[in-house]
């Protein structure tokens, strides 16, 4: 017996299943991280389709499950709104398989959260609407998505006290008993106050080298990754680190 489903979802990742399947992994508004069984979708009459489920591609689905498998498997699929600036976009291409990556291997397959899903389509818009210089936007996004996991930044920066502590979620002064291996430098410290402080137009505008992007994602992704119990590895983050070279 199965269960049909009508939900919103956010496309993550596509893997092949079997000779002419796909599973789309995505991120349910209803059911939360899960896969979705596309039977036949690998045959040349159905190739286009495949163009609809892109990296954040926002979808309404309906779909059905079994208590014999994990799967969903989809019997009907409409595009919510069309991304065209992030298919096309070389940079959004980027930032979007990388959002999608680091979703894909921080949420766990359980129920769906209402507010993190209208946050992430909230951040999908503003980055399909964004005009000019994106490259701080995966940064901006990561300050807002740990908010979002409940892990909040306690945003306490100041001269005193200029390190962020990832133990801590705290700012905390330089000759604090606090272990260094888990404190953030100066220059990522700081920049991650401005990024919690500042509105997204104005931390758009922050003026950072590719050196100065790449460690705070680094140190970002191990936030995240202390305090999800688990190591994180975002291969994506290549493609990013030479798109904003």
């Amino acid at each position: 017996m199965s269960l049909v489903c009508k939900s919103q979802a956010i496309v993550l990742h596509l893997t092949k299943y079997g000779d002419s399947g796909l599973i789309v992994h995505v991120l349910d508004s209803r059911l939360g991280r899960r896969g979705i069984y596309l039977r036949g979708i690998k045959k040349s009459k159905n190739s286009a389709v495949t163009a609809h489920f892109h990296n954040l591609a926002l979808l309404e689905v309906v779909t059905a499950s079994s208590t014999k498998s994990k799967l969903l498997y989809l019997r009907e699929y409409h595009p919510l709104v069309q991304l065209h600036s992030i298919r096309t976009d070389i940079s959004k291409g980027a930032i979007a398989l990388f959002v999608s990556e680091v979703i894909y291997r921080t949420l766990r397959e359980e129920s769906g959260d209402e507010e993190l899903f209208k946050w992430l389509k909230g951040m999908i818009s503003t980055l399909e609407a964004l005009e000019g210089n994106c490259a701080n936007f995966h940064l901006k996004f990561l300050a807002g998505f740990c908010r979002q996991m409940g892990f909040l930044p306690h945003d306490n920066w100041s001269e005193q006290t200029p390190l962020f502590d990832i133990i801590s979620a705290r700012f905390v002064s330089p000759n604090s008993s606090h272990d260094s291996g888990y404190l953030f430098s100066e220059q990522d410290s700081l920049l991650l106050h401005r990024l919690l402080s500042a509105d997204f137009n104005k931390a758009m505008q922050i003026p950072l080298n590719a050196k100065a992007r790449n460690s705070f994602c680094d140190q970002m992704l191990k936030y995240l990754g202390y305090w999800l119990d688990t190591s994180i590895n975002i291969r994506s983050l290549a493609v990013l680190h030479t798109i904003f070279a």
